[in-house]
């Protein structure tokens, strides 16, 4: 999905506005392609959009109200879950080449069951509501300190919040061979994080570091997602280890080991003055 194009100089609460509009124009869209169509990108994008926007939500966290922020993303993380269901049997059956016909009867049962339930729980107003939460200000934290936040410039929080995420991605070790599968799927979860925090500010570091830190991190996450699928295939009794997953565990180790070596692209800028206590 096209990322808004942010200023350093946009305030913070300018940028998340930015950002949770562009994030729930693509939910939007792809729900509609997914209640409405047999095209397999719908659930996909629109999961990447609602991953995206719990970042974003937390990202800018200082901001935000904790009950009003709490409730969006766990109302995101229910549908991200619901069409996981589906993006994973879309998965499973185009990586499948066992009976066919009756996959494909099953998945496409796990895709009407889906969207009844979707248009049951009213889904498709998840958008919408975020969009009159955020205009009406009532997800925004009101006190002075906060007020002075919202108007402070992104470019003061960017850099607090990379360092964070790549102090969470490092934690996991030098070597993903090492991590068990599900350290190695929150691995996978935290360097997406860490890349979709990098794509919201990344007007704000010119430069070669950047292009070749993404790069390298796309392919790593290419190299984890395949993993992950060859995990999710065991544990359906399709295959045990194979030489495909030996290689994968290679490569994503050289990435790493390359990313870590890098020096951070993003400077660290100013702090953003601390919260005091209290929702508002």
């Amino acid at each position: 999905m096209a990322v808004p194009v942010l200023s350093p100089e946009t305030s913070c609460e300018d940028a998340l506005g930015q950002l949770i509009i562009g994030c729930c124009a693509v939910i939007d869209r792809q729900l509609a392609v997914f209640l409405e169509t047999e095209d397999e990108s719908g659930p996909h994008k629109a999961r990447v959009a609602l991953r995206r926007l719990t970042t974003a939500l937390d990202a800018f966290a200082p901001i935000l109200r904790r009950k009003q922020a709490g409730q969006v993303r766990s109302a995101a993380k229910r549908l991200f879950r619901a069409l996981g269901e589906v993006r994973d049997a879309d998965v499973f059956l185009a990586s499948h080449s066992g009976d066919r016909e009756g996959l494909e009867r099953r998945t496409l049962e796990i895709r009407r069951k889906t969207r009844k339930a979707l248009r049951d729980s009213k889904a498709v107003a998840f958008a919408p509501g975020l969009l009159k939460l955020y205009g009406s200000g009532e997800i925004l934290k009101q006190n002075r300190r906060s007020q002075i936040v919202r108007g402070a410039p992104v470019r003061l929080l960017a850099g607090l919040v990379m360092d964070d995420a790549w102090r969470l991605a490092q934690s996991h070790g030098d070597d993903p061979a090492a991590m068990g599968e599900v350290a190695r799927h929150d691995f996978r979860k935290d360097m997406k994080t860490l890349r979709y925090l990098a794509e919201f500010f990344q007007e704000f570091w010119p430069g070669e570091g950047w292009p070749l830190f993404r790069a390298r991190m796309e392919e790593l996450q290419d190299q984890l997602g395949l993993l992950n699928d060859l995990a999710n295939a065991r544990l359906k009794g399709r295959a045990g280890e194979s030489p495909a997953e030996q290689a994968a565990l290679k490569r994503a180790g050289q990435l790493w080991s390359g990313l870590r070596a890098m020096p951070p692209f993003w400077a660290s800028p100013a702090a953003v003055p601390a919260e005091p206590g209290g929702e508002d």
